[in-house]
């Protein structure tokens, strides 16, 4: 049968055919030495953007891998990681990172609303900046300090000759992303107190300079446990009308004020009594008292005052809680808890804030 031998032999050619040459693998463009100066640039732009002066920085550790994934195998890949420490304010932080690296370029952060976790408790925030740096901030449940983990895309390693340029390769990191204005907010966001570096109240407001008066703001708030306030009450702490910004049609507070007057609310001790406080029941008809009883706590107010414009501190001082009894009683019921501060002599707070409303020498 003829076709037999033909086939046979076509199959033979087919056989012997060559096969399609590999793709080169890519070389690095950027040496190993420069991209860690990028990844320092990065951990730097960190610490000065984002942490305040308590959170303790650890010296960064580098390495570096040999062998790239998709790469040559003499390739480097550099890396860089420290530790942040905080205590209570670690996880807090954390967030203030991981919006910062969502508003500063680098892609697939996780939003302050997502809170990430492993399966073994650990929250990770990771994302990829456009000059190849991958970042992964990680901190373990209950930790009091997260790891900032960077790694760089291959690169050219010292030792072997050739390659790019030594230097100039990068492209210059743009400038970091200012702070964000909350000005527009529908109520005062404690966020413009507990990270400063982030968030003002009004990047439009007047620099507080001068002779005043300068218009003020008040945000009391408390600290924070996994994510929400701590869990007790205090009573509304209000500035003079004298000081305070005033609300009209045109304008919100926010949007007049020169000062933002930070609060935070500590409870210190037990003090060993309660408190009831009567409250108005709506459902049970006007005017009916509804009795909350209260373990009263000591307490201490840790007053900052920032510039409503850029955050900067102003002035800062510390009033013990001294008022018991009825006069410790939330106004509005908020319950957060069994625990009611000592409330704040308001008269000792207008008195310790007169100088700044009335203005600099």
């Amino acid at each position: 049968m003829p076709i037999l031998p033909a086939l046979a032999a076509g199959l033979v050619l087919a056989a012997c055919a060559p096969a399609e040459p590999e793709p080169p693998v890519p070389e690095p463009v950027v040496t190993t030495v420069e991209f860690e100066h990028r990844l320092a640039e990065h951990l730097s732009r960190f610490t000065a953007a984002v942490l305040e002066p308590d959170a303790q920085v650890a010296p960064a550790a580098h390495a570096r891998v040999t062998g790239c994934a998709g790469g040559p195998d003499w390739g480097v890949v550099p890396r860089a990681e420290t530790t942040v420490s905080a205590g209570a304010d670690t996880e807090k932080f954390l967030e203030d990172l991981q919006s910062w690296l969502g508003g500063n370029g680098f892609a697939d952060t996780f939003e302050n609303e997502d809170r990430r976790r492993e399966p073994d408790g650990t929250r990770a925030v990771t994302g990829a900046g456009g000059d190849g740096t991958a970042v992964r901030v990680q901190m373990a449940r209950d930790s009091a300090r997260f790891t900032i983990t960077l790694t760089g895309p291959c690169t050219w390693p010292p030792e072997r000759p050739g390659g790019p340029p030594g230097t100039g390769v990068l492209a210059p990191l743009p400038p970091p992303a200012g702070p964000a204005s909350l000005d527009d907010s529908t109520d005062l966001n404690p966020k413009v107190c507990r990270s400063p570096k982030l968030y003002v109240l009004n990047a439009g407001a007047p620099a507080y300079a001068g002779p005043g008066p300068h218009p003020m703001v008040l945000v009391a708030y408390t600290g924070r446990t996994n994510y929400r306030e701590e869990e007790f009450a205090h009573d509304e702490i209000l500035l003079p009308k004298s000081m305070a910004a005033p609300f009209t049609a045109e304008s919100r507070p926010a949007k007049s004020a020169h000062l933002v007057v930070c609060v935070h609310v500590e409870i210190t001790g037990d003090t060993g009594r309660d408190v009831t406080c009567p409250y108005t029941s709506e459902l049970a008809g006007s005017g009916s008292g509804v009795p909350i009883t209260f373990d009263l706590h000591d307490s201490v107010y840790r007053v900052t005052v920032r510039e409503a414009r850029t955050g900067a501190k102003v002035a800062e001082f510390t009033l013990p809680g001294t008022r018991g009894g009825d006069g410790a009683c939330p106004f509005q019921l908020n319950v957060r808890g069994p625990g009611l501060a000592l409330g704040v002599d308001e008269s000792e707070l207008e008195r310790r804030l007169r100088p700044v409303f009335d203005g600099r020498p």
